[in-house]
């Protein structure tokens, strides 16, 4: 066979196998065509969702940490009989012993992951007993702590418990928020994530008397400054027995000087500083059962711990003080009376 011949032979062969494969070249280059123009149009839609959910929520919330509008007028909220130590002795209202409110609730702004529901029904069971029946409404809106926190109501069944995936803010709709894992969770007016949000201090209006007594923990990574000035505001913080505040004024410099004004408020509610615990002293007595007077308290402000929690407590009444100071003669006349 000559050359010639078998490059034509191999020359029709080329032509065939070309002709074989080009039906199933061009199904491929459709079938890419086609998933790329479906990812192009992902893209398009979800850029343009990115776009009016950013245009909805700045007309709806402001997401930065600011001071509340002082020029709005808010109801008045009557404060709790026995405001002030000695006004019910000075106003000639008859002495009561015994704690006669509602309701007691336990409330937990930024859950995390429960362990401060736990501390709290351990170290006041007295006074559950005391208060009546306990309620615990908690807020958690980072999704990994959320989860963590419900598993509270399985811990304790017999406690009545309702749980919040927003967060508290001074406005209700959606903030921004920034969490990394369920570490460093906060308000954050830099972050890309979205959160409902809930108006704390209307919701406490609209939700609590002064007749109740009511717990509130705040630990929200600084956002409980600008909600504390709402609430001196709209005096929803006349509904708060006891307050239990986790401080963050150190996030930026202008939080410290709005700190020291709401502690000189809380004076003018009735509440007073009491003590200073750190978590770790609060975790250790915990876990070996101690009860609440064992954990370690400071009352001199010695703490640096940027964690160390801050207990704040409504005034008590004249029933209460005069009963503690005759307690504290009876001690002091019986240790005088014992022979040395």
């Amino acid at each position: 066979m000559s050359s010639s011949v078998r490059f034509q032979k191999l020359h029709k062969d080329l032509i065939i196998i070309k002709t074989s494969y080009l039906p199933s070249l061009r199904s491929i280059s459709l079938i890419l065509n086609i998933i790329l123009f479906l990812v192009v149009c992902i893209f398009i839609l979800c850029l343009l969702r990115v776009i009016t959910d950013e245009k909805s929520i700045s007309k709806k919330s402001t997401n930065k940490l600011t001071t509340p509008d002082q020029s709005k007028k808010y109801k008045d909220i009557p404060r709790k009989k026995y405001y002030y130590d000695y006004e019910p002795y000075l106003n000639n209202v008859p002495l009561k012993s015994n704690n006669k409110t509602r309701r007691f609730f336990y409330i937990d702004l930024g859950c995390f992951d429960g362990r401060d529901i736990d501390y709290f029904i351990h170290f006041h069971s007295a006074n559950m007993l005391r208060l009546g029946t306990l309620s615990i409404i908690a807020f958690e809106p980072d999704p990994i702590n959320f989860s963590a926190c419900k598993l509270i109501q399985q811990r304790h069944k017999s406690i009545q418990g309702t749980f919040y995936d927003a967060a508290v803010w001074t406005e209700t709709g959606q903030v921004r928020y920034a969490t990394e894992k369920g570490q460093k969770s906060k308000i954050d007016p830099n972050s890309a994530l979205f959160v409902r949000s809930i108006d704390f201090s209307t919701w406490m209006i609209e939700n609590f008397h002064v007749d109740d007594y009511v717990y509130v923990k705040f630990a929200i990574e600084g956002a409980e400054i600008p909600i504390l000035e709402k609430m001196v505001l709209d005096q929803s913080l006349a509904l708060i027995d006891d307050l239990e505040i986790e401080w963050h004024e150190g996030l930026s410099p202008n939080l410290e000087p709005r700190r020291i004004a709401l502690e000189c408020m809380f004076d003018n509610f009735g509440m007073d500083f009491i003590y200073m615990i750190k978590p770790v002293d609060l975790t250790h007595a915990f876990n070996i059962k101690e009860k609440y007077e064992a954990v370690l308290k400071d009352r001199g402000w010695r703490l640096k711990d940027p964690l160390t929690r801050f207990h704040y407590k409504t005034r008590k009444d004249v029933p209460d003080l005069l009963i503690e100071r005759l307690k504290q003669k009876q001690k002091q006349k019986q240790k005088q009376a014992v022979p040395h």
